[in-house]
């Protein structure tokens, strides 16, 4: 595959992403829009740069979404990443025919058995894909404030079993582990005290 053929593909799964956050903010209103993140995939994969946006999205997927939920205490409910190795806040891919909003309430359900209620949009990010090329690929990740509104935290014996989560945890402000976007994110627990 030469440079022209991955632009065109670049092209066309930029195309897609910038749709995604546009219908985001014609649900939500204008949205905080953080700087992009280049990161790898998170496994070896053996393919190289894909033929087709259809093909990326196959493999990887169109959007990220994930809940950033406070409980009436203002604590942070995370997740212990085992693919990461690292607390976060739980979110992940999104699924064909899914909404972000949608995506960021199943996430934090399978991940913490946690049931929220979406109240905003937090910020918006870009994850600049690095496949081995000139180019990365754009996925937009969509990241909403919530809340807990029903459902019952993931136990030992189902997180044991869970496969991508190890734990959960509330931190307060003062207790948050470094997380992913911690600075936006330890100033939105703090602006809930205020």
């Amino acid at each position: 595959m030469d440079s022209h053929d991955r632009g065109a593909v670049r092209d066309e799964v930029r195309r897609r992403a910038d749709a995604v956050l546009a219908g985001v903010e014609e649900r939500w209103g204008p949205v905080e829009r953080l700087d992009a993140l280049t990161v790898s995939p998170l496994s070896e994969r053996d393919g190289g740069f894909p033929a087709s946006a259809n093909d990326f999205e196959d493999e990887f997927y169109p959007y990220a979404a994930g809940a950033t939920v406070t409980d009436d205490r203002n604590r942070l409910l995370c997740v212990y990443s085992s693919a990461r190795d690292e607390w976060e806040t739980p979110g992940g891919g999104g699924e064909s025919g899914e909404t972000p909003a949608e995506t960021a309430r199943r996430e934090t359900l399978e991940e913490t058995g946690v049931e929220c209620e979406l109240t905003d949009v937090l910020f918006v990010r870009t994850m600049a894909l690095e496949l081995g090329a000139p180019e990365t690929l754009p996925i937009p990740t969509v990241v909403f404030a919530g809340r807990p509104v029903g459902g019952d935290e993931l136990g030992d014996g189902e997180l044991a079993d869970h496969g991508e989560v190890a734990d959960l945890a509330w931190f307060g402000a003062d207790e948050l582990p470094d997380i992913r976007e911690y600075d936006r994110k330890h100033a939105y627990l703090r602006s809930l005290s205020d």
